[in-house]
């Protein structure tokens, strides 16, 4: 049996992740995404067009290093920035 890697950081941030998956990759449908995952990782759209859609939906500006951090650690940011925004 194949092991996956873990994903309880990334159940904790759901509601999150949905917003990323509806709103600003809504053609993608990842099957499974683990506590290491990346915005690089999820999606198969272009750095660029991360940074644009990732900077629109949460008004802010996001960074080439932003695409590589994980999912569990950057969407909270990227929420929390746009809340305030």
């Amino acid at each position: 049996m194949t092991e996956l890697a873990p994903d309880h950081r990334i159940k904790e941030i759901a509601p999150l992740l949905e917003a990323l998956l509806r709103f600003v990759l809504p053609d993608e449908q990842p099957i499974f995404i683990s506590d290491e995952a990346t915005l690089l990782d999820v999606s198969l759209e272009a750095p660029d067009e991360l940074i644009r859609r990732c900077s629109e939906y949460y008004r802010t500006g996001v960074t080439p290093a932003d695409l590589r951090t994980p999912l569990w650690r950057l969407l909270p940011a990227l929420e929390s920035k746009r809340r305030q925004g």
